[in-house]
């Protein structure tokens, strides 16, 4: 069974280590962060010298490498750290053999962390079934769209800050999902406020650059409501800061907001009326009542011809049966279809 990476990070910053950590899954930066505070809390100052071994999997042909180094004891330390990283390279059972035996009997002096990034390994292996039983196993999945906004709440509170729903929406629309980008700017915040200090619209504006009012959101408020000309005014803006909103992102949100759209029309009309099941149902992200303020310009119809278009202009902006038309023009053609 998968335990939290936070689970794993509290444990080993009181001190307490598992002999096996096997750590995998799509979010990098859960990894990366558990990989770190092993080695922060591992070793005293200088035990590291001869106590720590990194291995790469392109490297190896098999673990029985990884498995003899393992075995070896620490050098005037309590324990010995091995880790082997790019471990999704290794992609046939037999290449894991070694592991299976010294699950069975791990060292007690060595702490092996395994790094497999970007996938999971095959269920269907039999080290597999051991890995789950006898190591600690994290299997990290990215973030979903309606859970950003509270990780980034909980994110800029464990810094001593504040911020209001609205403004993690605002960072979780236009810095995306990518997790070490949204912790790089919370440091910066961490680095410009006094602690206590309320993260707001304002302050996300000087500090980090994203306007108050010309960004992803507001792009998804404007077509919501079918304010043509304020999203012309965004994409214009776009146009001359392309940092602030990129097409893949913007197509992101529009098609995250549409299949919403489209699941609510699902929906028995006793099951629309439920705005606490609505809310829980559509992941509360965007809200039951901007679904619903919504319907008043995409009936149903209109909706599937809405992600039916964002299909194409994505694939579009990737260059497939598009010669020559700008990632601005594009998003003005997208935005004059949705709202037309």
């Amino acid at each position: 069974m998968s335990v939290a990476y936070q689970q794993i990070i509290k444990e080993v910053t009181q001190g307490r280590f598992a002999p096996v950590y096997f750590l995998s899954g799509e979010e990098a930066y859960f990894i990366d962060e558990v990989e770190k505070a092993i080695l922060a809390h591992a070793f005293q100052p200088g035990e590291e010298d001869f106590n720590l071994d990194i291995l790469y999997a392109k490297d190896i042909s098999n673990l029985n490498e990884l498995i003899s180094t393992c075995r070896q004891y620490p050098v005037f330390a309590a324990r010995r750290v091995v880790l082997l990283r790019e471990a999704q390279s290794l992609n046939k059972q037999e290449q894991w053999a070694a592991l299976e035996s010294y699950l069975v009997q791990p060292m007690e002096s060595t702490v092996l962390v395994i790094s497999f990034k970007h996938k999971t390994i095959d269920k269907r292996w039999s080290v597999t079934k051991k890995i789950t039983a006898r190591a600690v196993y994290l299997e990290a999945a990215k973030l979903k769209d309606h859970e950003l906004p509270g990780w980034i709440t909980g994110l800029i509170e464990s810094k001593g800050f504040s911020i209001d729903p609205s403004s993690a929406l605002l960072l979780a629309e236009n810095l995306g999902n990518d997790l070490s980008r949204i912790v790089n700017e919370a440091e910066k915040l961490a680095l410009s406020l006094r602690k206590g200090e309320v993260v707001n619209a304002e302050v996300i504006e000087l500090y980090i650059g994203i306007s108050r009012d010309y960004n992803n959101l507001e792009l998804l408020n404007a077509i919501q409501s079918y304010n043509t000309s304020k999203a012309v005014r965004i994409i214009d803006y776009f146009s001359r800061n392309p940092k602030a909103g990129p097409m893949p992102l913007v197509i992101g949100t529009l098609y995250s907001f549409f299949s919403k759209l489209w699941l609510y029309y699902q929906l028995s009309p006793e099951e629309r009326r439920n705005d606490a099941a609505l809310n829980k149902f559509l992941g509360g992200y965007y809200g039951a009542q901007n679904v619903k303020n919504a319907t008043r310009f995409y009936p149903p119809q209109k909706s599937e011809q809405a992600i039916a278009l964002l299909a194409e202009y994505d694939a579009r902006s990737k260059g497939i049966g598009n010669k020559n038309t700008g990632e601005h023009a594009l998003m003005l053609e997208l935005i004059y279809k949705l709202m037309h």
